[in-house]
């Protein structure tokens, strides 16, 4: 069985400064705990990934994932951060395809698609994320080769952000929907989670993404403790 992964995504917020406390945070309150049984990826803004990498490289099962891969390698693209540069800064996961992406980027099927394979091509894991109505239309635009590869998250796009997660059998649809069409995947769930409901939502996905919550530090760890109990 897989081990159940928890992301945290920070999404556009923290300075250096909050990183490195909420980091430090963390490194104390998980420092007696075992891990066993989790995987936990720590998912800053581009600036802070390397801080990220030094302060969980000690840490068992603790890793970094990026929010976004630009979807062209190396070369004359201004402003992008290609899968390479990602890769030798310790990234080991992305998000690609987060609604916020897609509805404040425009960000299409197809364009996911290209970050995807750009992600495989550099052996970084993408974590895709998609609503309900997303999900046959995004393994469209994937090959069954690049299909295999994703980590697929569903996130209802009422609930990201709202403190209200989805309801336990719309997730379990879901899931069933994703797993129709990407195949045998490990699938996460995003969208209002919580110390309060996360055991909820791991009794039928393989792990969750967490926004708001992953914010505080102490209400992440309250999470995390809460699934060790």
């Amino acid at each position: 069985m897989h081990k159940k992964l928890i992301v945290a995504n920070w999404k556009s917020h923290k300075t250096l400064s909050e990183a490195t406390e909420w980091l430090k945070l963390f490194k104390t309150g998980i420092a007696d705990k075992d891990l066993s049984q989790l995987r936990i990826g720590i998912a800053p803004s581009f600036p802070y990934l390397e801080l990220a990498k030094n302060a969980l490289i000690e840490l068992p099962n603790c890793f970094v994932v990026a929010q976004d891969i630009s979807q062209f390698p190396h070369g004359k693209y201004t402003g992008a951060v290609n899968g390479a540069q990602l890769k030798s800064v310790g990234v080991t996961h992305v998000l690609i395809g987060h609604s916020e992406r897609r509805r404040y980027f425009g960000e299409t099927h197809q364009l996911v698609a290209q970050k995807i394979e750009q992600a495989v091509d550099n052996d970084l894991q993408p974590i895709v994320c998609v609503t309900e109505d997303q999900i046959e239309q995004q393994a469209d635009a994937l090959d069954k080769a690049l299909k295999s590869k994703c980590i697929v998250t569903y996130e209802p796009l009422f609930a990201i952000g709202t403190g209200m997660g989805e309801d336990v059998p719309a997730v379990r649809a879901a899931t069933d929907k994703i797993k129709e069409h990407f195949g045998a995947i490990q699938i996460l769930y995003g969208g209002s989670v919580s110390p309060h409901n996360v055991n909820e939502y791991l009794m039928i996905t393989n792990g969750v993404l967490v926004g708001t919550a992953s914010l505080d530090v102490q209400e992440f760890l309250d999470l995390i403790h809460k699934l060790l109990e």
